[in-house]
């Protein structure tokens, strides 16, 4: 295993790590991860199993440790995941701040349309009250997404701190560290 895939593998690691320091819900590295593995891993494939890996191993242990981890809806959000992996395959091949900003913004209206709809349609495959029952028709889906705008605004805020700490940090290790630089 070379430094670079190594290096990588730790900052996604470490990243989902940040899951169990409190925060407000939505502040959370996730979508972050998703774009830095896509921009980063040069194999397609290791760029959405390494952040998806990631994420299973968090909500594995907050599973375990809280009973939060696991939920009916989760292969929407592990398919909004690795949607966001590609996202970031295609939108940072170049990575500059003005594409990471531009990313991060995209994948947070990204996970948030995936994610707010699964939960309004269809019916029967998320049944929790604590999310809210909707009916089904064109109001339903607008008070489904209605409901899920303070939560946004905490996912864009986290989307763009992650996508900040994970891109500038790799970038300031890149900059020390000759090895990490694609050859």
């Amino acid at each position: 295993m070379n430094t670079r895939f190594s290096t990588l593998v730790a900052i996604v690691v470490l990243a989902a790590l940040a899951r169990f320091i409190p925060h407000p819900f939505n502040f959370t590295p996730i979508a972050a991860i998703a774009l830095f593995g896509g921009a980063y891993f040069t194999n397609r494939w290791q760029a959405i199993a390494v952040p998806m890996g990631a994420m299973l191993l968090s909500d594995t242990i907050l599973e375990i440790s809280t009973g939060w981890g696991f939920h009916s809806g989760m292969y929407i959000v592990y398919a909004a995941f690795a949607l966001v992996s590609v996202l970031g395959m295609v939108l940072l091949k170049n990575v500059s701040p003005a594409r990471v900003i531009s990313a991060s913004l995209i994948s947070s209206s990204i996970f948030f349309l995936i994610t707010n709809f699964a939960f309004f349609y269809p019916e029967s495959a998320i049944i929790d009250q604590n999310l809210g029952t909707y009916p089904h028709n064109f109001s339903g889906i607008i008070a489904s997404y209605t409901a899920g705008i303070p939560f946004l605004k905490n996912q864009i805020l986290g989307d763009l701190f992650f996508s900040g700490v994970l891109f500038g940090g790799f970038a300031l290790l890149q900059k020390r560290f000759e090895v990490l630089k694609v050859a």
